[in-house]
């Protein structure tokens, strides 16, 4: 289960992917939380093109 005191990203707010490249990040377009007991779902568009849903358990947030 996730860690229900990490604020969800906002949408439409910036991402980076160092782990990929210092210029490539991604555009939060929508959040998809139906329940407090379920792992939300963040959908991203990727700066080389193209979209996908990540559980917000999979991806790292810093402020």
């Amino acid at each position: 289960m996730p860690d229900t005191t990490t604020a969800l990203p906002a949408v439409g707010s910036r991402c980076w992917r160092d782990l990929i490249s210092t210029e490539s990040s991604v555009t939060v377009l929508s959040l998809a939380a139906e329940s407090l007991n379920v792992d939300p779902l963040v959908e991203l568009a990727y700066d080389e093109g193209g979209s996908g849903w990540w559980p917000l358990s999979t991806l790292v947030l810093e402020q």
